[in-house]
């Protein structure tokens, strides 16, 4: 039995605070006992806008919380990436050493759970169609492709359809959404509209800042359209 710490994003707290339950439930069911970091930022917001002193102020709250853990799972590919990859050069040497000890740790959920080895005990079963949204965090920066389909293939009964041009962004970009706005939309209408073409009315993606983009572009439109993070998805397939 493993002992985790299981980091709930702050925007994640705030939008869809449900989720940490079912990554929770997820986690357990495999054996692990976890610890709930909650409602802490990862600087991505501040650092993207180029407000680095705040990002760092954030971020070491977070890497403070996290010191004690050996491994921090992490429901959310961007926050993951962000502190993996970005947040430990914030820091000047040999500070920024010690931040990218505690940030190695960081993994995310998708990756963490199918190399979990209590997967193969897990009974999973949810029969229906689901459409399959990547991140560009989780494909580009932690190459989290594999481990996301592992998971799915493993759901009995489901039927996971991957859309056309899978791998182009759904036009939220974090900050990116707000300083261009015009093009974020145009973005997003493309993205629902390969979404929409597969015949699925559920999508499921690592990234909830994706889906919520999608499922509030969907709302506007008229497009019926449901939403379901990794952790929501595996926790109604556990049996």
């Amino acid at each position: 039995m493993a002992s985790v710490a299981l980091f709930d994003p702050c925007y994640l707290q705030a939008l869809r605070p449900g989720d940490a339950g079912d990554a929770r439930r997820v986690l357990e069911a495999l054996g692990d006992t976890v610890t709930l970091i909650d409602g802490r930022c990862c600087g991505q917001p501040a650092f993207n806008s180029g407000f680095r002193t705040e990002a760092r102020t954030v971020g070491r709250q977070l890497l403070k919380a996290a010191r004690a853990h050996s491994a921090i799972v992490t429901t959310s590919g961007s926050c993951t990436a962000m502190v993996r990859h970005y947040l430990p050069g914030l820091w000047p040497p040999p500070r920024d050493a010690a931040a990218a000890s505690i940030a190695a740790r960081f993994v995310d959920f998708a990756t963490y759970v199918a190399r979990h080895p209590g997967l193969d005990r897990l009974g999973l079963r949810l029969p229906g169609v689901v459409v399959l949204h990547e991140s560009c965090h989780s494909r580009r920066e932690l190459h989290a492709s594999a481990a996301i389909s592992a998971i799915l293939s493993r759901i009995d009964g489901l039927e996971v359809r991957e859309p056309a041009f899978a791998e182009e962004c759904c036009g939220f970009g974090g900050t990116f959404a707000v300083k261009q706005p015009e093009t974020s939309v145009e973005i997003m209408r493309a993205k629902l509209a390969a979404l929409g073409a597969t015949g699925a009315r559920v999508v499921v993606s690592p990234d909830y800042s994706c889906l919520a983009h999608l499922q509030s572009g969907a709302a506007g439109l008229g497009i019926q359209l449901e939403a379901w993070t990794l952790p929501e998805l595996l926790a109604r397939a556990l049996a």
